[in-house]
């Protein structure tokens, strides 16, 4: 039985229940036996004895004259062995793949032949992130022969499970002592202790939400890795089914964090579900080194200045690497509040493209009487590439001249008097809940206001809330008006069997769920289309259809 507790992405991190034990999801198993380098920490040892922690028949090993021993299909030719699934004590089933299709029945997946693709990007992706797409998301891939402690965090990140230490066993027959960035000659058993110090970093940044900033630092020592994570951020569709909506800190500090998958789908929604409100200014602002905006010292003299003026008519946009584009409405949205970058004054060619490509997109989708670029000098190709009027014109943002020509232009071309400040949070709140739930998410606006100080906007149907956008989460958590809303659209649903929920809802007790669902996302729980609850998701939801085991809503409201 397998039961995932977190997960980033393909990585994730959890328990798998296998003769009579328990196995932590990730994890090394260790060679064990005379002439091995097994670390007294090591949690799994794995040999054909019975009494190892996880024993292989001896099918999958071949004997040779030295003083090792290694499983047949790390050396074996293509076609030794034919896959066929082999059952383990008690129902557990383990199928070595080579080109034959996975067993569904199997929970262990072992790569045949992988050591073979090693250093070789295309094929090496090919292989995991193929077989990952074939299986459901919680069984578990072996992938043995390759593991070594500069690489295991990225087939982490592929969507392996499951490592050992054959590699290590035969760099030690050299006296090659492994670092994770590289190979010297010293003590063979450092290897094994570097090997289980990674696996605990993976766990960690699984964890955290922290696993892709520790794939970037490690990609960079070998180019084939770096391959690799590209090829995975062209994949991205397949990564974000796993990856939460809301986290917390976000370090984009290579160009590959530019196409990270959460980044991307913040990219995307902009394109496919951001409508922005009705105004007649567009007014474009620089980013800041605090997070979310409205609370930095640069904002705060900004909107110093736009309040000279009708403010409820400026649509502000701040311009930024890595999103592009990030609109007032959603600035505390995942990962706008949550990202750091390094700053240079210098833009890459790249993001350069991605902003002008992102600021596009918001040209196309409103209509604007005058757009106001104020921006930094750094970024004088804004103003450059379309028709605007520069307030800022070669000074900073927030010095005295560039501030008192703001105020100015707000005042011309929005206008002195401040208009219908409800009809502006109206807009706000319903940009932000197309953002997040779609168009069909508009409904929660129906019939309703907006209260409260910002960012605390709760959304009201006369005395009854139907959601509040949570600044710590960066979304709207629904209550169970807003889920009774929200439920006659049909989106972001999990169906469950007859029973009253309390506190959480397993998958086991899932029927069906929303395919829209990604962790974090609000769920509403249905029973023949009674409502059940409401909360955050801990998994996906095609995971929720999927899985037996774990935690697939955590209720916040119930009848």
């Amino acid at each position: 039985m397998i039961e995932i507790t977190e997960r980033w992405g393909l990585a994730k991190k959890g328990k798998w229940e296998i003769n009579d034990q328990e196995i932590e999801i990730p994890n090394v198993f260790f060679l064990a036996g005379e002439g091995f380098h097994t670390p007294k920490a090591a949690e799994v040892s794995i040999s054909t004895d019975e009494d190892s922690d996880f024993s292989l028949p001896s099918s999958f090993f071949g004997d040779i004259d030295e003083d090792h021993t290694f499983p047949a299909v790390f050396t074996y030719p293509d076609g030794t062995l034919k896959g066929e699934p082999e059952t383990r004590a008690g129902d557990e089933k383990v199928q070595v793949i080579f080109d034959q299709e996975p067993d569904p029945e199997a929970e262990l997946y072992i790569l045949g032949n992988d050591p073979q693709f090693l250093k070789r990007s295309r094929r090496l992706y090919e292989k995991v992130v193929g077989l990952r797409r074939k299986i459901e998301y919680h069984k578990l891939i072996y992938a043995p022969g390759i593991a070594t402690p500069k690489n295991m965090a990225l087939l982490s990140y592929l969507g392996v499970d499951f490592f050992d230490s054959s590699f290590l066993e035969l760099l030690a027959t050299d006296d090659v002592q492994l670092s994770d960035w590289m190979g010297f000659p010293g003590k063979p058993e450092k290897s094994h202790e570097r090997l289980l110090s990674e696996l605990f970093l993976v766990r960690k940044g699984i964890k955290e939400g922290r696993i892709r900033e520790l794939v970037e630092s490690r990609v960079r020592t070998e180019p084939w890795m770096v391959e690799v994570l590209r090829m995975a951020d062209e994949d991205h569709d397949t990564f974000s089914k796993g990856i939460p909506v809301t986290g917390d800190d976000l370090y984009a500090t290579t160009r590959e964090s530019l196409n990270r998958p959460d980044i991307r789908r913040y990219r995307r929604r902009l394109r496919t579900r951001y409508e922005p409100p009705e105004r007649d200014v567009l007014l474009l602002l620089p980013c800041s080194a605090r997070k979310p905006y409205f609370q930095s010292r640069t904002h705060r003299r900004l909107r110093d200045a736009t309040q000279k003026g009708d403010w409820t008519n400026l649509q502000e946009v701040v311009l930024t690497s890595p999103l592009g584009a990030v609109p007032r409405e959603l600035e505390l949205f995942y990962p706008a509040q949550q990202y750091d970058i390094p700053v240079s004054d210098e833009w890459f060619e790249e993001e350069k493209e991605m902003i002008l490509e992102q600021l596009d997109i918001i040209l196309n989708k409103g209509e604007y009487d005058e757009i106001i670029s104020h921006l930094p000098p750094d970024m004088s190709f804004v103003p450059e590439e379309i028709d605007c009027l520069n307030t800022s014109d070669g000074e900073r943002p927030t010095s005295s001249k560039a501030i008192d020509e703001l105020a100015e232009a707000v005042r011309t071309y929005a206008g002195e008097k401040r208009g219908d400040v409800q009809r502006y949070l109206k807009q706000y709140m319903t940009v932000f809940t197309g953002f997040q739930f779609g168009g069909e998410g508009k409904v929660l606006l129906n019939d309703a206001d907006v209260k409260g100080r910002y960012p605390w906007y709760k959304i009201m149907n006369d005395n009854v809330q139907r959601g509040m956008l949570v600044p710590e989460r960066g979304l709207i958590s629904l209550t169970l008006d807003g889920a009774k809303e929200l439920k006659k659209e049909e989106i972001y649903q999990v169906e469950i069997d007859d029973f009253t929920p309390k506190g959480s809802v397993f998958a086991v007790g899932v029927k069906e769920a929303s395919e829209r669902i990604r962790p974090e996302d609000e769920a509403i729980v249905v029973h023949d289309d009674e409502l059940r609850g409401v909360g955050p998701a801990s998994m996906s939801g095609q995971e929720m259809m999927e899985a037996e085991k774990g935690e697939a809503v955590r209720l916040r409201h119930y009848p």
